[in-house]
């Protein structure tokens, strides 16, 4: 006999099971209920051989808890950040956000569990992800479909230009996107004013650990510009003729689509000043029979500027600031010539200026006293012999005190920079024709003795150079190759007054070369923490004459916010001192004629205002090569802080003498604050 029991019609264990399963709901959400009041203290990964902690993190929903002072701050201000709790829902947006990362790095097998460790008593929970990678899958086939109507010799070229797809190496998502991207970006430049993007098929050979691309692209019809029109208002509008507009975007009418001549076109424009709005689109409701208008829309406003300014800069590797006001005529004589007329003074070397100096008399003050007084005119041209060159003309004149040296420089400029294609390797080549004249007098009351030095050099040079980077004030990819050739003659005189007087004049000829690389690799796919290198030279060649009389402008000076951080600008300087006609004056502002400073940085940034950095800098100066040795390179180490504008980055570095060839001794043999030295810039170091 068969007993069967039938429990919707029991009544105990029908109420039995009830309870069990309101038992359920309700623990559940009592347990989530009570684990919101748990701060998220730590997320680990177990099993992340291929990617950091710091890489997983960055893509999570779930963000650890701040340190207490962060919370401590933000309990009675505006600064600091909350606390962080602990919430489900976003475990399972976490492992989902894991698989996809990995799925997006060539791994298509891996699989994501986790664990939560309880803290009871603080209240605080551990978040673990246990990641099962598997076999991660290198590229395959790749082929590009859809460009069966392009000519031959186009599709050549733009397989010449676009970045091919190496099959040695993993799978990667960003590099699939990076090659779409390319060949948007050259059908939008050669034409194909509707060239798009269609869809990607990825088959995955899983006997190979294959992924093979396919790719697939619209094209439609090959375009041209039927007409440029121009629409302009604002203050100035009447002053701007139109033709002046259209000499200056160098576009014209038959001319092939290209949106990056519309780009440059609009660069070109806005560099003039004349414009406070401007934009250069296709009328896209009027393409039609391949043919299509470009309207240039433009707000011109007051041709007349007066404004004063705040200076600030790093000029010579010290931080410097002071006050301005400037003139500014656009459109000066027709052209969109701009000229400007600007004076200032600025206290030199901040960081280090001694307030106390303001009241002393001048025999009195210490070298902290440094500042000059500058009047600057110059006239910038936007076309040259009808073609898209700017050239700049200036006359300057300076009056200075530094280091307890009084002097005069003034002088003029011719540069010359030329628009360079963005597919060159070259993106900077600025010529240059320059004049400078330097006085400078220096005083040695042990020897009663006055020395006046003043030099005339004209000189010809070019700077070069190729930067490839991601951005311009976060660099994370990419390099900066710089080169700055220059020849001179130089005319010096020495008048000495005192004990012993004379008058001395003497001429040389001499090239100068400086050149930098700078390198940025990016640590994490969200480009927020970033390892930069730089190494910088720079030579002095006499061609006739003494190096005595290379004027101290054009010598080489290390040290400072730009340079090696753990000395004052301009404090790294030769210790053989230069003789003049066989007299060496005492205290002068002379650096070295070789050059040789590097950095190592790793810059994070914690949001899109704040970051840090850590560095390593190394370098000095030598009246020759052959006098460099190895424990003559000052080293410096320290750390800065980072605010990033929408300017430019501000940052605030502190750096401390590791190792100090003056004394031969390195940072665990001093007191730390003795060897400390605070930097402030405008923009990164390098």
């Amino acid at each position: 006999m068969q007993n069967i029991i039938k429990t919707s019609n029991n009544p105990s264990i029908k109420y039995f099971l009830w309870i069990i399963l309101f038992s359920l709901i309700f623990a559940q959400g009592t347990f989530s209920q009570s684990l919101r009041d748990f701060e998220l203290k730590n997320i680990r990964f177990n099993g992340n051989d291929t990617f950091s902690d710091s890489d997983l993190k960055s893509i999570l929903a779930s963000q650890e808890t701040p340190w207490w002072f962060w919370k401590f701050l933000n309990s009675f201000t505006n600064f600091g950040e909350e606390p962080v709790y602990f919430d489900t829902s976003k475990v399972r947006i976490d492992k989902s956000a894991i698989v996809s990362f990995y799925n997006a790095h060539g791994f298509f097998l891996t699989q994501v569990t986790n664990e939560i460790e309880v803290d009871s008593a603080n209240k605080y929970i551990t978040l673990l992800y246990n990641i099962v990678e598997g076999k991660s899958a290198r590229f395959g086939s790749y082929n590009l479909n859809g460009f069966d109507d392009m000519p031959e010799w186009l599709y050549n070229n733009m397989i010449s230009q676009i970045n091919s797809i190496d099959s040695t190496k993993r799978y990667s998502q960003l590099e699939v996107q990076n090659s779409i991207d390319n060949i948007i970006l050259y059908l939008a430049n050669h034409g194909y004013l509707f060239g798009d993007y269609d869809s990607t098929i990825i088959m995955m050979d899983t006997l190979l650990q294959r992924a093979n691309i396919d790719l697939y692209f619209t094209l439609q019809d090959l375009y041209t510009i039927s007409e440029i029109r121009i629409d302009k208002d604002g203050i100035g509008a009447n002053e701007i003729s139109n033709d002046l507009i259209e000499e200056i975007a160098d576009l014209r009418k038959d001319q092939l689509y290209s949106q990056q001549q519309i780009d440059r076109s609009q660069f070109r424009l806005f560099r003039t000043g004349l414009f406070t709005a401007l934009d250069i689109d296709p009328v896209v409701s009027e393409a039609q029979y391949s043919r299509v208008p470009l309207l240039i829309k433009a707000r011109i406003g007051t041709l007349n500027e007066i404004s004063p300014e705040i200076k600030a800069d790093n000029q010579n590797n010290s931080f410097n600031t002071g006050l301005g006001i400037n003139y500014i005529r656009k459109n000066f004589l027709g052209d969109a010539r701009k000229l400007t007329l600007s004076l200032s003074t600025r206290i030199i070397d901040l960081p280090n200026f001694s307030i106390s100096n303001i009241f002393q008399k001048s025999e009195d003050r210490d070298e902290s006293f440094q500042g000059d007084i500058e009047a600057v005119i110059r006239v910038e041209q936007p076309f040259l012999f009808g073609r898209p060159i700017l050239s700049t003309s200036e006359t300057y004149y300076r009056g200075l005190t530094i280091i307890n040296q009084t002097g005069v420089e003034f002088g003029a400029s011719q540069k010359f920079d030329f628009e360079m294609p963005g597919y060159t390797f070259i993106t900077l080549l600025r010529p240059s024709l320059n004049i400078d004249f330097t006085d400078y007098t220096f005083d040695q009351p042990d020897q009663n003795l006055s020395a006046n030095i003043s030099s005339t050099t004209p000189g010809l040079g070019v700077e070069l150079a190729s930067t490839k980077t991601d951005d311009l004030f976060f660099p994370a990819e990419g390099y900066s190759l710089y080169l700055n050739p220059e020849i001179a003659q130089s005319k010096t005189r020495l008048k000495l007054t005192g004990i012993e007087s004379g008058d001395s004049t003497g001429t040389t000829y001499f090239y100068r070369v400086q050149a930098s690389i700078a390198y940025y690799l990016r640590l994490i796919d969200d480009k927020s923490s970033v390892f930069a290198v730089k190494l910088r030279s720079g030579y002095i060649q006499t061609l006739s004459g003494e190096y005595e009389l290379i004027p101290p402008t054009k010598t080489f000076f290390a040290g400072g916010s730009n340079s090696v951080r753990g000395w004052r600008a301009r404090e790294l300087v030769p210790k053989d001192q230069v003789e003049y006609f066989g007299i060496t004056p005492q205290n002068q502002i002379r650096g070295g004629t070789f050059l040789l400073e590097g950095s190592f940085e790793l810059r994070q940034k914690l949001s899109e205002t704040f970051g840090f950095a850590l560095f390593t800098d190394y370098g000095n100066t030598w009246n020759s090569y052959k006098n460099i040795l190895i424990s003559e390179i000052a080293v410096a180490t320290g750390f800065g802080f980072r605010v990033y504008t929408p300017i430019a980055p501000f940052r605030l570095d502190f750096g401390v003498k590791l190792y100090n060839p003056e004394d031969k001794k390195n940072i665990f043999g001093k007191k730390f604050f003795n060897n400390l030295e605070i930097h402030f810039g405008i923009g990164e170091a390098f």
